[in-house]
């Protein structure tokens, strides 16, 4: 073999290997984008969030991130979907407290909230709105308490059906302050605030009513959570009200696998970190109702730890019926 063919040779296997290290960059980087499971329909609010969210913390890794909706089974499929996947950062779960509730309603659900999920962070918390029937002379939350206790078992409220999260608060409700109310089960919170509106219920607790407030179709006396709803910057919460025992707060969050390696989880508390810190997504996030929150992934285990306290506490307490 000459040296021109030895030359020729060598260019070639060089063009080889540089090909072949061509592709299996491209291969790495298709295996490291991320994919963020949101167990919701698109359109939500924890939807919106999530995509305000993810949208930032991929500027901020130089990261392609991107949201896939798998919606159904109350959470289920979607959250379970994100259990099994493998723990190495590439598929993330963004939920709400949903995530904490689906295992005491549905005994067939066996994952466990405290382990089942490695936590990244706490994006949001919010309260609920507190929605009274305008047919109702009553212009306060501790003017509605005292109205229902003098008319036991007369007023109604309405949620999104057994073992959702507005059952437990109007059970909750029922519990801190001794009324008795009856619970009108709906398909959705939105069907129960129309019913209000219209006259037909006494009580609900929706996100959405804020329109229907607007319009003098309802009155929304007090919030749910631990701080005021930013779009309603004047209506106290409920222990501001005046129900001091009363919190009842929910959140929407990013989770990963449990195993997932702490650097790796670190790396993505930090993205999202600096996301939570832009004025334009903050302002999304108030638009939504929610109030931005961050910190250490420690925050979100903590808000998942008392999720289940609260709710078997409820579920004990008011010997609730969850099937």
């Amino acid at each position: 073999m000459n040296a021109q063919q030895i030359q020729r040779r060598s260019f070639v296997a060089a063009a080889v290997a540089m090909t072949m290290a061509v592709m299996a960059g491209s291969v790495q980087a298709q295996s490291n984008v991320i994919k963020v499971v949101v167990p919701f329909t698109a359109g939500g609010v924890s939807d919106a969030a999530a995509r305000a969210l993810v949208e930032r913390m991929s500027r901020a890794m130089g990261q392609t991130m991107i949201i896939e909706n798998r919606p159904g089974a109350g959470s289920r499929i979607g959250t379970e979907a994100v259990i099994h996947a493998p723990p190495d950062g590439t598929t993330l779960l963004f939920t709400n407290t949903t995530y904490s509730i689906l295992p005491i309603v549905d005994q067939t659900v066996k994952y466990d909230p405290a382990k089942a999920l490695a936590p990244v962070v706490l994006a949001a918390t919010y309260g609920l709105p507190v929605v009274v029937s305008t047919k109702l002379r009553v212009n306060s939350l501790q003017e509605f308490i005292a109205y229902a206790k003098q008319n036991p078992g007369k007023l109604s409220y309405g949620s999104s059906g057994p073992g959702s999260g507005t059952n437990f608060a109007g059970e909750y409700f029922k519990l801190l302050t001794g009324t008795d109310m009856v619970h009108v089960p709906y398909k959705s919170t939105s069907a129960a605030a129309m019913d209000v509106a219209a006259g037909l219920l006494d009580l609900a607790f929706d996100a959405a009513a804020k329109p229907y407030a607007d319009a003098g179709k309802v009155k929304i006396v007090a919030v749910t959570g631990d701080r005021r709803d930013p779009r309603m910057p004047d209506v106290p919460t409920v222990a501001e009200a005046g129900l001091k025992a009363f919190t009842f707060s929910s959140w929407v969050g990013l989770l990963a696998p449990a195993g997932t390696p702490s650097s790796v989880v670190q790396k993505l508390n930090q993205a999202a970190a600096a996301a939570l810190a832009d004025p334009a997504l903050r302002k999304t996030m108030n638009d939504l109702g929610l109030n931005p929150a961050g910190g250490p992934p420690e925050a979100m285990a903590t808000a998942i730890g008392d999720d289940l306290n609260l709710y078997r506490k409820i579920v004990k307490e008011a010997n609730l019926k969850l099937q």
